[in-house]
């Protein structure tokens, strides 16, 4: 894939479309030819994305929508996911290993996201708030010698 590529999903702010985003995050990133765990990482960074967009962002709200584009270049898939809510500033979200923050049930998303994709990058707009995720494909042979 020599030029870059974009495709963009405008998805009302329901829980049920969470399986296809994962599915078309998975798609893509087979097209651009990442091997297959990578293409579940991506898959499953965007789901936890949409997730924080749905629930946080936008509160369920049928109304609000939120939008996923996924731009694919030689090696590297960025995806952005805006929602239509409030905002929030990510420097201000609790650590979830910190021992008060350990039993309690939500908060895990953005660490897992960072966890799965090379980089997370936030952008405040109005209204709404961006999750910017980029995954970058390894170069040839450096995920063998990684392994090794």
């Amino acid at each position: 894939m020599g030029r870059e590529e974009t495709i963009t999903l405008s998805l009302p702010s329901s829980l049920a479309y969470l399986d296809a985003v994962q599915g078309m995050a998975e798609l893509l990133a087979c097209t651009a030819g990442f091997d297959e765990e990578a293409r579940l990482d991506v898959g499953l960074a965007v789901r936890e994305g949409a997730i924080n967009a749905i629930k946080h962002g936008n509160r369920l709200d049928p109304a609000k929508s939120v939008c996923i584009e996924f731009r694919l270049t030689a090696g590297v898939l960025k995806i952005a996911i805006r929602d239509e809510g409030a905002g929030f500033e990510p420097q201000l979200t609790p650590d979830p290993t910190t021992p008060e923050n350990l039993w309690r049930s939500s908060g895990r998303g953005l660490l897992l996201i960072r966890s799965l994709v090379n980089e997370v990058h936030f952008r405040r707009h109005d209204p709404g708030m961006e999750l910017i995720l980029i995954k970058s494909r390894p170069a040839d042979g450096q995920r063998d010698e990684e392994a090794s």
